[in-house]
């Protein structure tokens, strides 16, 4: 899944946290055959691993041999099988097999009852043929003794109709590195790693990450939580994060209640320059698994602003062992990764995940209501740079194509806010009693993670569960075209439209979306990027509108135009990296002068739109208010 999690968007590129999901199972298949692969990084050449593949006895003639096109979660052809070259195939004398090329993800193989192993190199993503096209967080990166991030998804194949046979994975590496994985081990050693799979599936859902020590591991309850950090500045330890990790967590399992039923869940995070990251377009996120995440983020965060990403991007992503974890279609439980037939109901795997990212620190004091108001306002607005009379349903079914692929952001701004609006519906009918979060608890008691639901079938069992209402509301809004009114259901908890004094993404920003500067053309002398907006900490440094801006901490700007953007991006998104007691300069022109002022960061915020609580509330939006936001 991808979740457009950015906190603006400019002429030219910035950072964009971006949110990726995996998802469920592969088809069934009786075979016993096993799978044995094995990874070498202890020689790597070129930026390349070699991999080798060798399946127990074959019994046909020919077979495919298949890296996916697409996984679970991603929503999008990734082509996995363009980081691998030089396939060969080999039979138990060493002799040569035929292998013939049918596209870039698979491979015919000759006289495949002959077969004893397949040999390929593998290139990482981190800066392989196109590999800024893959999201970091669900790339590979080979970074020889510092660090290896193992997404298998792009390293180990499958056998046409074998994803259901186990496999045995056999890892080589440096001395120096630990690996850091969900995935079970048979034996562990310095040099040499031994794990298994119970599928293809159990493989792909299980990413390793190989750094240097940096871990903690502890018990909540009835679950064991990791966490591993490769920080290349070594400034971020593992230790510092788990108090943040620990409550949250802790948050979201009295959310859940006795719906969450994971014995384990791992985090990886991976932490990159930002330089490095700028080949990635500044992409930051987390891929989902059953039972672990993989994280990027960039390395010069602080560690407020790191710790408030990771609740806000890893709770996400622990919100999926509700949904798909334990609902689910059939298109998901048996997902094709070189044939993908998608799910109509991104609105539940992506909407209602990233709803609860956000309800549950309100309903256990992770946050106070005007921030959770500022997040549902900002999802409003965000949602307006997509199509917002496209079909929810339709746009899902056909996510991984255009028209639709280009709207798939707005399962995290309106897919999020559907399940606010049923929310409050079934709030409203139930008496307080129920809301969207019963409902999931109930399919997820009645499918579990073995039962696929029928994918034309679920809205009829959900509006059987609740009420006529809730029937309309699919009907008019998921379902059809009919865009939504949602100050309607804000008005029903006794919210409206006013003016807030909200808290900024960052010091350049003069509201939650828009920088303090806008490009303009000036005669003869070319683009610049002229202040048209203020917040309280530069207004406090004597920055005027009309002032044109030059320079950041001592950071000039280039010429502003498309061809350095990059040299742009690397002048302002510093500034997200800074915490309330940094100590800056802006420079300025003013009236053909040159000024720096200087000031701190402190925390920037303005007056602006947004949520805010009607003081003329009835009793009844007061009640409904409450149970919606802490029942």
């Amino acid at each position: 899944m991808k979740t457009y999690l950015s906190k603006f968007t400019l002429s030219v590129s910035l950072v964009v946290l971006l949110t990726s999901c995996a998802a469920l199972k592969t088809n069934n298949s009786l075979s016993p055959i096993l799978i044995e692969a094995s990874i070498d990084l202890e020689n790597v050449v070129d930026d390349k691993v070699k991999i080798t593949i060798s399946p127990s006895a074959l019994v046909s003639d020919e077979i495919i041999f298949y890296i996916p096109q697409i996984v679970p979660g991603t929503y999008e052809y990734s082509n996995f099988g363009r980081f691998a070259e030089d396939l060969k195939a080999f039979d138990s004398k060493g002799n040569s097999l035929t292998v013939t090329a049918i596209d870039q993800n698979s491979w015919k193989i000759a006289g495949a009852k002959k077969l004893q192993r397949i040999t390929y190199w593998v290139n990482d993503t981190f800066d392989g043929p196109d590999g800024s096209e893959i999201y970091p967080m669900g790339g590979t990166s080979f970074d020889t003794d510092k660090t290896h991030l193992l997404n298998l998804h792009s390293m180990i194949g499958y056998f046409e109709n074998l994803k259901e046979s186990p496999y045995k994975l056999s890892v080589r590496s440096p001395k120096n590195l630990q690996a850091f994985t969900s995935l079970p081990s048979i034996s562990i050693s310095d040099s040499l790693d031994i794990f298994k799979a119970d599928r293809y599936f159990h493989i792909i859902d299980n990413p390793i990450m190989y750094s240097e020590p940096n871990a903690v591991s502890f018990d909540l309850d009835d679950i064991k939580v990791g966490l591993a950090i490769y920080s290349p500045s070594g400034k971020h330890k593992a230790t510092a994060y788990q108090p943040a990790i620990q409550e949250m967590m802790l948050a979201q399992k009295k959310f859940l209640g006795e719906s969450n039923n994971t014995p384990s869940y791992d985090i990886l995070l991976y932490l990159m320059g930002m330089d490095d990251l700028q080949y990635f377009g500044g992409m930051m996120g987390a891929l989902e698994h059953h039972t672990s995440t993989t994280v990027v983020f960039v390395d010069q965060m602080q560690p407020a602003e790191l710790t408030q990403n990771l609740i806000d991007v890893v709770s996400h992503e622990f919100f999926h062992t509700l949904t798909p974890l334990n609902v689910h279609s059939e298109e998901i439980h048996n997902f094709e990764y070189n044939t993908p037939l998608m799910s109509k109901h991104l609105w539940m795997y992506e909407g209602t995940t990233e709803y609860f990212a956000n309800l549950f620190q309100i309903n256990q004091g992770l946050i106070d209501a005007p921030d959770f108001y500022g997040r549902l306002f900002e999802k409003v607005n965000y949602g307006k740079r997509y199509d917002d009379t496209m079909s929810f349903t339709e746009m899902s079914a056909g996510i991984v194509d255009e028209p639709y692929a280009a709207n798939y952001g707005n399962v995290y701004q309106k897919g999020a806010l559907i399940n606010m609006c049923l929310d409050i519906i079934i709030r409203e009918k139930s008496g307080g009693e129920k809301g969207i979060l019963w409902v999931m608890k109930n399919l997820a008691q009645r499918y579990g993670n073995k039962k696929p639901f029928q994918d034309a079938d679920l809205i009829d069992e959900i509006v059987a569960m609740t009420y006529p209402e809730v029937g309309s509301f699919f009907t008019e809004h998921i379902v059809g075209t009919t865009p939504i009114n949602y100050n309607d259901y804000f008005s029903k908890v006794g919210l409206v439209e006013g003016e807030t004094e909200a808290a900024l993404p960052a010091v350049i920003f003069k509201d939650a979306q828009n920088p303090v500067f806008t490009p303009q053309d000036f005669e003869d002398k070319g683009r610049f990027l002229v202040i048209t907006g203020l917040n309280s900490s530069l207004e406090s440094m004597g920055l005027k509108l009309g002032d044109v801006f030059l320079g950041l901490d001592g950071k000039m700007l280039p010429e502003i135009n498309q061809e350095n953007g990059a040299a742009i991006n690397g002048v302002l998104t510093q500034s997200f990296m800074w915490d309330a007691e940094k100590e800056f300069t802006i420079t300025v022109e003013r009236n053909s002068e040159t000024l720096t002022l200087s000031g701190k960061v402190g925390t920037p915020s303005a007056l602006m739109s947004g949520i805010v609580e009607d003081p003329n509330a009835t009793d009844t939006a007061l009640s409904l208010r409450k149970a919606w936001m802490f029942n």
